[in-house]
């Protein structure tokens, strides 16, 4: 089966990656697992036919078996062992608009306002969607050294409340390694009058918790 996928997300899977986006004939969510155990995609699994990886917004053509839902992922689905072809580079401001035309939603980001989820939550009240596109205000990034390792958080408001969610995107996370640890605001790396939009995602189970993460950031001059 093919699946046409507007690409939003690319982001850090433990030693892989983990590609989502939403299928443009009807607007669902998608998030590819390759075959590693934890779904983690690794380079041979998502390089697209003219040499490159997916980027923020490709439009992107995709063989898939068959889904692979849970509770905690119900937009997975597992990929044939073929190359995928790139569409569109980027995604036309008409698909743009299709993806960020809806209402915003009122109250939390992926059923609440906490920054996790524990697994046995999920059991009793499986999730909708693990993965949101939102347009959050008053961003900061956080970087800070925990046990010898760089970390890197987004703080950030939505319908008037405050989160700190890690941060996956490694197109983002590069422009962060290059300062010292501390906390900035975004307007040190996008022009104030830029949009910039966040695809969260949530993660795999670590130690009985289910994270929300920034999977990508998205950029767009006005």
């Amino acid at each position: 089966m093919r699946k046409t996928i507007v690409c939003l997300a690319n982001s850090y899977k433990h030693g892989g990656r983990c590609i989502a986006g939403v299928c443009v004939d009807d607007g669902a969510w998608i998030r590819l697992r390759g075959e590693a155990a934890d779904g983690s995609l690794c380079a041979c699994e998502y390089a697209l036919d003219d040499g490159t990886e997916p980027r923020l917004l490709d439009v992107i053509q995709v063989e898939v078996y068959y889904a692979v839902r849970s509770a905690s992922h119900p937009e997975d689905w597992q990929i044939a062992p073929t190359r995928w072809s790139l569409v569109e580079r980027p995604a036309t401001e008409g698909r743009w608009a299709q993806l960020t035309g809806g209402k915003t939603k009122s109250g939390g980001i992926l059923n609440d306002h906490r920054d996790r989820i524990a697994t046995w939550e999920l059991k009793y009240k499986p999730l909708r969607s693990s993965l949101c596109l939102l347009r959050p205000s008053e961003i900061h990034w956080w970087i800070r050294e925990d046990k010898g390792k760089r970390k890197y958080r987004a703080l950030f408001h939505h319908n008037y409340i405050t989160y700190d969610f890690a941060l996956t995107d490694p197109r983002w996370m590069e422009h962060l390694n290059l300062l010292p640890c501390g906390i900035y605001p975004h307007n040190t790396f996008a022009a104030a009058d830029a949009e910039t939009w966040f695809t969260i995602s949530l993660s795999e189970p670590y130690f009985g918790f289910h994270y929300k993460l920034v999977a990508a950031v998205i950029v767009r001059a006005s």
